[in-house]
């Protein structure tokens, strides 16, 4: 992602799990002044407002994906792509493929952005970067991990999900303990706030000595 030869931005990859605390530790960082790119978040926004995405998801899904107002029909959708029957599998990859370009394209424009205004650090919030194998376009990985349990737990409360439903989630990703080994760093987000606060803040720490992989590379 580094492609500018003056850029010395290092692009952070940060991930976790359904109910790992990603967004819990996005937000620290975003509170320590750096910038944080959610493309989760950018993601439910094209599908809503792009009309080229918009029209995608009703040509393969049926109108039904959408409600009254541009509203997501979250229930029907999540039936389709992560329901019991056979085909779901095919229908989530399906989905992936119509909404990563856009949201690949927005992160991009972003990245390039703050590498142009010389942040030193640009954090890239994404709970899909190793299913997407988007792991290499970063200097570096930070995935956030939490116990089976915790995650069920969090999850649940966050989502209003069932336990089974959670897991059903849980299973079309890479597992947390998958990630944990191929990620850079890992922050585990088993205790207070406070402790993770304090886990973030050694593994910036500790990226502000690290070098820039794309310098290295060319």
């Amino acid at each position: 992602m580094n492609e500018s030869e003056e850029s010395k931005t290092l692009v952070i990859g940060l991930t976790g799990g359904i109910g790992s605390g990603k967004s819990s530790v996005a937000k620290i960082v975003a509170d320590m002044g750096y910038p944080v790119i959610s493309t989760d978040e950018k993601a439910k926004e094209i599908i809503v407002s792009d009309d080229a995405v918009r029209n995608k998801l009703i040509l393969e899904f049926g109108s039904e994906v959408f409600l009254p107002g541009r509203k997501l029909n979250n229930e029907y959708l999540s039936n389709l792509v992560f329901g019991p029957t056979k085909t779901h599998k095919k229908a989530l990859e399906k989905l992936n493929s119509i909404v990563h370009p856009p949201v690949i394209d927005y992160m991009m424009a972003e990245v390039e952005k703050y590498e142009m205004a010389g942040e030193p650090m640009v954090f890239v919030e994404s709970a899909l970067i190793y299913e997407a194998e988007l792991d290499e376009g970063f200097d570096y990985v930070i995935t956030v991990h939490a116990t089976e349990e915790n995650t069920i737990n969090r999850a649940m409360k966050r989502t209003g999900m069932t336990r089974e439903q959670v897991l059903s989630r849980m299973n079309e990703q890479i597992s947390s303990d998958e990630k944990k080994q191929l990620a850079d760093f890992v922050i585990e987000n088993n205790g207070t706030i406070n402790e993770v606060k304090k886990s973030v803040e050694l593994v910036i720490d500790l990226l502000k000595m690290m070098p820039n992989k794309a310098k290295e590379e060319e």
